[in-house]
């Protein structure tokens, strides 16, 4: 009777057992490599939206006071084959010290919760680097196995700061033409009238909202391309020459190559902010603290 007993417990045990095998099975085989490559998938949690796709060495621009999930996965080669998310870590360069704090980790899910808080350091570099570590093997190849991320803030203005504004010097017909060719590779004609209207009455902060606007349009998506064959690198060009006064060999090769990616992952948006934020388009625009009124 005790052995009918321990025969049955056996089997009962078996049974309860047989889906967590299955289920390590089934992920066995989901890791079985090679992996060709990895991502980092950044989703906003205030909106529950997907806000970008980072690759090792990539960038993307977060808020101050940003709130966002990093998701890492493992990419097979070909079609057919979904993502697959190996266990990892996502540690900061200088714990506490920097704009980013990783505030909530989970290795099992390769995903971690990040916020961007003002540091004690008011003069910190508001570029940072996020690192990532995947502790299991799954196939990935080793130089894939840990690398990091940059991750460029946008502060908040300080309460009672003034925004910057463009100059007197510039005509708000003059900044729309610029950003037409910069980023839909052409001259401004009567439909961007609107554009103009709102550079003059709103200065350099509507100049950033109309930039990210036509940046985000279909004919910077979809119609550019159509219409003049460029590729990335002849994107980026325009980027930096309309807005930069820059040509590709005056910039810095790891940045180019950061920023060719980006647009090949579709952002643009992410590209043109960062030069329009940037301290040289600033000096090169006559860009003040003080609200100028820009001539039509």
């Amino acid at each position: 009777m005790k052995t009918t007993n321990r025969v049955w417990g056996l089997v009962a045990l078996l049974v309860l057992l047989s889906p967590l095998a299955a289920f390590a099975a089934q992920k066995s085989a989901r890791a079985q490599g090679p992996f060709h490559d990895v991502q980092i998938m950044v989703k906003d949690l205030s909106t529950g939206q997907e806000i970008g796709v980072v690759r090792p060495g990539g960038s993307i621009t977060l808020t101050e006071g940003q709130k966002v999930r990093l998701i890492l996965t493992a990419v097979h080669p070909g079609q057919g084959k979904g993502p697959y998310y190996p266990e990892a870590v996502f540690t900061e360069t200088e714990p506490g010290r920097g704009w980013v704090r990783v505030t909530r980790t989970s290795q099992e899910n390769s995903s971690a919760t990040v916020e961007i808080i003002r540091p004690g350091n008011n003069n910190r570099n508001t570029t940072e680097t996020l690192n990532y570590r995947i502790v299991e093997t799954a196939g990935i190849p080793n130089d894939l196995r840990q690398g990091s991320i940059l991750i460029r803030v946008e502060p908040l203005a300080a309460a009672g700061s003034a925004a910057p504004v463009i100059s007197g010097s510039h005509t708000a017909q003059e900044l729309t033409n610029m950003l037409y060719r910069a980023i839909l590779m052409r001259d401004f004609d009567a439909s961007g009238q609107p554009y103009v209207d709102r550079i003059a009455s709103g200065g350099y902060p509507e100049l950033l909202k109309v930039a990210d606007e036509i940046a985000r349009s279909e004919e910077s998506r979809v119609r550019v391309y159509e219409r003049t064959g460029a590729n990335q690198e002849q994107r980026l060009l325009a980027l930096y020459q309309n807005l930069l006064g820059l040509s590709s060999n005056q910039v810095d090769q790891n940045q180019w190559n950061a920023d060719v990616r980006r647009l090949s992952q579709g952002q643009i948006t992410n590209v043109v902010a960062d030069i329009i934020r940037s301290e040289r388009f600033q000096d090169l625009h006559n860009l003040s603290n003080e609200r100028t009124a820009i001539r039509y």
